[in-house]
C-alpha cells in the first residue's frame, strides 16, 4: 500500500482539511482542482475509509478521517525533522580534520584560514601537521592528511586542486645588517647573503622567483620558524616571510620589502586532497576556502 500512495497526496490531503475546499487547496497547492479530488479519491480507495465529506461549502473530515490526519501530521512532522538532521548532522557532530601546512605558508594567511574555519565550525576538532612536503599522499606520513595547504606549484596526479591567494614575499634581515636601512631591496642584492630556509622549502624559491634567477647561499635548518627568525635576528643570515606576517618579526630583526626588477615577488598557494578521501569535515573545509579565500 505504502508504494502506491506518493507523499504529495498526503501533504494535499492536510491542506484540504486546512481549507475545507478543494478549490482553495488547488489554490494554495498549485494544481488543478480536479487533479486535487481525484488525488484524495484515490488516497481513500487506497486505504480503504471515507477520509472526507463532501457538501455545498465544501468538505470536512469524517471522524475515521480525523483520526488519520492527526497520525499523519504527526509522522510527517517526525519524516521532517529525520530530513533536517540528515541534512545538518555532518554540522552536529563532532568532526576532525587533519590539515597539511608548510612552515612557511603557515606563518602567512594560511593560518588565519585554519583559525577562521575553526571558529566557524566548533564542532571540527583541527590538527595541523607542519612539514616540508604537505601533499595527500607524497610518503606515507602525509597519507595521514586530510587536505594540503600549501606553496608547491607541483601537484601529485589524482589530487584535487583549489587555488588560493597568492601571497607577497619580504625579507628579514638583522636590525644592524647594512641592507636594513633600505626600505626596498633588489633580490640581487643577496647574492653575498646567507639564505636561511626551513628543511625541504628551498623547492619553494624556485616557484617564487623562477628557476632562472640565481639563489644566494641556501642553508637549511629542521627548526620552527621562530627560531629561524631568531638565528636570522643573530646576524647568521637572512629568511623569507610574508609581507602580512611582518609584525611577527623578533626583537634585533627587520623586516623589508623585496622586489625582482622593481617587481614583488608573489607565490601562489593552494588546496590539495585526495577524491577518495570521505571524512565527511573536508567538503566542509574546501567550501569554506572556496567561499572565502579562492583566487
Amino acid at each position: 500500500m505504502r508504494s502506491s500512495i506518493q507523499l504529495a497526496t498526503l501533504n494535499y490531503a492536510l491542506v484540504v482539511a486546512e481549507e475545507g475546499s478543494f478549490l482553495r487547496a488547488a489554490r494554495r497547492a498549485g494544481i488543478d482542482h480536479t487533479a486535487l479530488s481525484r488525488r484524495i479519491r484515490d488516497l481513500e480507495y487506497a486505504i480503504g475509509t471515507r477520509l472526507f465529506h463532501r457538501h455545498a461549502r465544501g468538505v470536512g473530515p469524517t471522524p475515521a478521517g480525523e483520526r488519520f490526519l492527526d497520525r499523519l501530521r504527526s509522522v510527517l512532522l517526525e519524516l521532517d525533522n529525520t530530513l533536517t538532521l540528515a541534512r545538518t548532522g555532518i554540522k552536529d557532530e563532532l568532526q576532525r580534520l587533519s590539515i597539511g601546512c608548510n612552515g612557511l605558508i603557515l606563518a602567512g594567511r594560511a593560518l588565519d584560514a585554519v583559525i577562521e574555519f575553526g571558529q566557524c565550525h566548533p564542532n571540527v576538532t583541527v590538527s595541523l601537521m607542519e612539514g616540508s612536503h604537505p601533499e595527500p599522499g607524497a610518503t606515507s606520513r602525509w597519507a595521514e592528511v586530510d587536505v594540503a595547504v600549501t606553496s608547491s606549484s607541483q601537484s601529485l596526479g589524482g589530487a584535487f586542486e583549489l587555488r588560493l591567494w597568492k601571497d607577497t614575499l619580504a625579507i628579514v634581515l638583522a636590525s644592524n645588517h647594512p641592507l636594513a636601512s633600505r626600505p626596498v631591496i633588489e633580490w640581487s642584492d643577496l647574492r653575498q647573503e646567507t639564505l636561511l630556509v626551513r628543511r625541504g622549502e628551498a623547492f619553494l624559491l624556485a616557484d617564487a622567483v623562477g628557476s632562472s634567477v640565481q639563489l644566494p647561499a641556501v642553508v637549511e635548518h629542521h627548526v620552527s620558524t621562530g627560531i629561524l627568525l631568531r638565528l636570522v635576528g643573530n646576524g647568521l643570515g637572512v629568511t623569507l616571510i610574508y609581507d602580512g606576517a611582518a609584525n611577527s618579526v623578533p626583537e634585533g630583526a627587520v623586516c623589508r620589502k623585496l622586489r625582482i626588477g622593481g617587481k614583488p615577488i608573489q607565490i601562489a598557494n593552494f588546496a590539495r586532497w585526495r577524491p577518495d578521501n570521505a571524512n565527511p569535515a573536508l567538503p566542509m573545509f574546501i567550501e569554506f576556502l572556496h567561499n572565502r579565500y579562492s583566487s
